[in-house]
C-alpha cells in the first residue's frame, strides 16, 4: 500500500462508508445460488451502536456547560430525570445501545435489537407505572414481558442483565450473546460509538457489495467529452485504486468504528473513524508497513502554529509523475536559454531542473506548509519540500540569484540576505500583490527562498518573516530526524486566527461574537490526522476546548 494522500483518504473514506451502506441494502436481495463457506452464527450481531453510560453522558453534560459556568442546564436535565424517579431500574453505570443481527433465511433482511442494562427489573417496573406504563410477563414464557405504550406495546427479553428490546416479539427469539463482549471495548474509549462487525458479515453478503461497487465503477469509467486522455486516465487510475482498497476491505478487514467522546481530561472533542483488519492477511501486511512510514516533517506540533499542513504525496509513473514532469517541460520555455547553459557547462535553471525532475521521478512529494503569527494580526506562510539531488538545486538557485543581483535592475532581487545552518537564503520583493494577500500577510509582503543538502524552504510575509524562517531551520536542524512513524501526514488550524478575517468580511457577526467569547482563554485548535498500527488504520478529527464552550453557548443563547 502506498503512502495516502489527504484527498485519496477523504475519496476511500466517502466511497467505503456508500459502499458499505449499499451492502446493507443489497442484504434484501436474493442471492440463492452462491454456496456459503462456513456456518452462520446468527446470533452474531453484524453491527452494534452503544452509548458509553448514562452517567457518562450527564457526566458530559455538567463539564459541556460548566465551561460556561452555566450550571442551571444540567440541572434542568436531573430535574426532568427526577420526576421518572431518576430511571431507577436501569443500570446508568453501563453501556446501552442496538445490535443489528441477520434475520436467517435464503435473502437475509438486517434486523435492529435494542439492548437497555438492568439493575432492578422490580424498581423499572414501578418507574414505568409512575407514568403510566405497564412491563407484564408473558404468559408460559420465562423472561419476557411486553411494554404497553399508547400507540403500540414492546416486547422485552431479559438475558445477561439487559433488557433486549423490539417491536416483533419473533425478532427476540435467539440467544443473545453478552452485550459487554461488544460494548466495553467501545466504552473504555469512546462516549457514543458504531461499529460495523465485518468478521461477522457473510463472506457472499461482503462480496455482493464488491460486485454492486464494481458495476457502478464500469458505468463510470467512460471518458468524458471534457477529459483529456491524461485527466481520463488519472481519473480511472484513481477510481480503480480507491475500488481495490474497498475490496481488500470489504474481504481482510475486521470492523468499521467511528467513536465520539467529550473528554474532560484532554479538554477536547474526539471523533475517530477506524478501520481494523483481520489478522494474518495482507491488509495487516500492509498496515504494518504503513505503520512504519512517515513525512519527514512529522516532528512538527500543531501547537505551535496558526495552520500547519504536512503529507506525502504519492506520484504514480503514467499519471502524477507524467502530469508534473509535462509542466516541468513547458515551463522550460519561459526561462531565457542563457540561463541553460550547455551539456558541459550547465547553467543554473538546467541544475535547478534537474533536481526538480529527479524529485517527480522519486515517486512521492514530502512537504510542509504552515501560518504562523507576524504580528499586528498578520500572518506569515512558511514551508518546505525534500528534494532529490537537493545540492544541485541549491548550487542553481545560488547561480541564479548571484547572476540577477549583478544586473542593473534586480526588479526586487537581493542574494544573500541571511545564512542559517548553511542554509543561504535570498530575497524576491513581488510588485503586484493583491489585496487578499495584503489582508493576510501585511501590506508590504516579501518571498524568502534557501537551499539545503535535502529541502528547500520558502517563506513569505512581512520582512521580519526572516526571524521566523530562521527559527524554523534551526528547529529542523534539530529536531528534523524526530518523526513520528505512522504519520503520513496532518492538517491543523487554531481556529481564533480566521476570525479577524471573519470580521473584515462580516461573516454572520453573531457566530463570530459567539466564537471570540468561547476562544478568548484558548482550546481553538483543530488537528486532522491518521493514526496507523499494525492493525488499524484510523482517522481522527480532535476540536479543543474552545469548541465545547462554542456549542454550549450555542444552546445556551437559543
Amino acid at each position: 500500500m502506498q503512502t495516502l494522500s489527504r484527498t485519496s483518504l477523504f475519496q476511500r473514506v466517502t466511497l467505503t462508508l456508500s459502499f458499505l451502506a449499499i451492502s446493507t441494502l443489497a442484504l434484501a436481495q436474493p442471492k440463492s445460488d452462491e454456496p456459503r463457506k462456513d456456518k452462520i452464527d446468527w446470533n452474531q450481531p453484524i453491527a452494534v451502536a452503544s452509548i458509553a453510560s448514562i452517567d457518562r453522558v450527564l457526566d458530559d453534560v455538567d463539564y459541556m456547560f460548566s465551561t460556561i459556568d452555566k450550571p442551571e442546564y444540567p440541572a434542568m436535565i436531573k430535574g426532568f430525570l427526577a420526576q421518572y424517579r431518576n430511571l431507577e431500574g436501569i443500570d446508568k453505570t453501563r453501556p446501552l445501545g442496538a445490535f443489528v443481527f441477520l434475520k436467517e433465511g435464503i435473502s437475509p433482511q438486517p434486523e435492529v435489537v435494542g439492548f437497555i442494562p438492568i439493575k432492578d427489573l422490580d424498581a423499572l417496573k414501578t418507574t414505568l407505572e409512575e407514568v403510566g406504563i405497564l412491563l407484564n410477563p408473558v404468559p408460559d414464557q420465562e423472561n419476557r414481558y411486553t411494554v404497553a405504550l399508547p400507540q403500540f406495546s414492546l416486547h422485552l427479553k431479559m438475558a445477561h442483565d439487559y433488557a433486549f428490546v423490539q417491536i416483533k416479539s419473533e425478532a427476540l427469539d435467539r440467544d443473545f450473546y453478552n452485550p459487554d463482549e461488544f460494548t466495553k471495548p467501545l466504552a473504555e474509549k469512546y462516549d457514543i460509538a458504531a461499529s460495523l462487525l465485518l468478521k461477522n458479515v457473510p463472506e457472499p453478503m461482503r462480496m455482493m457489495a464488491v460486485d454492486l461497487a464494481s458495476a457502478r465503477i464500469d458505468d463510470q469509467l467512460q471518458k468524458k467529452e471534457s477529459e483529456t486522455d491524461l485527466q481520463f486516465e488519472s481519473r480511472k487510475a484513481t477510481t480503480m485504486m480507491i475500488f481495490k482498497q474497498f475490496q481488500t476491505i470489504a474481504k481482510e478487514g475486521s470492523a468499521l468504528t467511528f467513536g465520539y467522546e467529550l473528554s474532560r481530561q484532554k479538554k477536547q472533542i474526539q471523533l475517530h473513524f477506524g478501520i481494523e483488519a483481520k489478522p494474518g492477511t495482507d491488509l495487516t501486511k500492509q498496515l504494518e508497513a504503513l505503520s512504519q512510514k512517515a513525512s519527514q516533517y512529522s516532528y512538527l506540533n500543531a501547537a505551535d502554529s496558526d495552520v500547519l499542513g504536512y503529507t506525502i504525496v504519492p506520484l504514480h509513473k503514467d499519471i502524477e509523475q507524467k502530469m508534473l514532469l509535462d509542466v516541468i517541460e513547458q515551463s522550460k520555455s519561459n526561462v531565457p536559454p542563457v540561463f541553460f547553459g550547455s551539456e558541459a557547462n550547465p547553467g543554473p535553471a538546467a541544475k535547478i531542473f534537474k533536481s526538480a525532475e529527479s524529485t517527480v521521478k522519486s515517486g512521492k512529494l514530502d512537504a510542509h506548509i504552515k501560518l504562523v503569527q507576524n504580528g499586528d494580526e498578520k500572518l506569515a506562510l512558511i514551508g518546505a519540500l525534500k528534494l532529490q539531488e537537493a545540492a544541485s538545486f541549491r548550487e542553481g538557485l545560488q547561480e541564479f540569484f548571484d547572476l540577477i543581483s549583478q544586473a542593473e535592475d534586480t526588479k526586487g532581487i537581493k542574494a544573500n540576505v541571511a545564512e542559517v545552518e548553511g542554509v543561504v537564503i535570498h530575497q524576491i520583493s513581488p510588485d503586484d500583490v493583491k489585496n487578499n494577500a495584503r489582508d493576510i500577510f501585511g501590506e508590504n509582503p516579501v518571498i524568502f527562498l534557501g537551499c539545503s543538502d535535502t529541502e528547500c524552504w520558502v517563506a513569505m510575509g512581512e520582512p521580519s518573516s526572516l526571524e521566523l524562517l530562521s527559527a524554523s531551520i534551526s528547529a529542523a536542524a534539530k529536531q528534523g530526524k524526530q518523526t513520528k512513524p505512522g504519520s503520513p501526514f496532518l492538517f491543523s488550524l487554531k481556529f481564533a486566527s480566521i476570525l479577524p478575517l471573519a470580521s473584515q468580511k462580516n461573516k454572520d457577526p453573531e457566530f463570530v461574537e459567539s466564537a471570540k467569547v468561547a476562544f478568548a482563554t484558548g482550546g481553538d485548535l483543530v488537528t486532522f490526522s491518521p493514526k496507523i498500527t499494525a492493525s488499524q488504520f484510523s482517522l481522527n478529527l480532535e476540536l479543543g476546548e474552545g469548541f465545547i464552550r462554542l456549542f454550549s453557548l450555542a444552546i445556551a443563547n437559543r
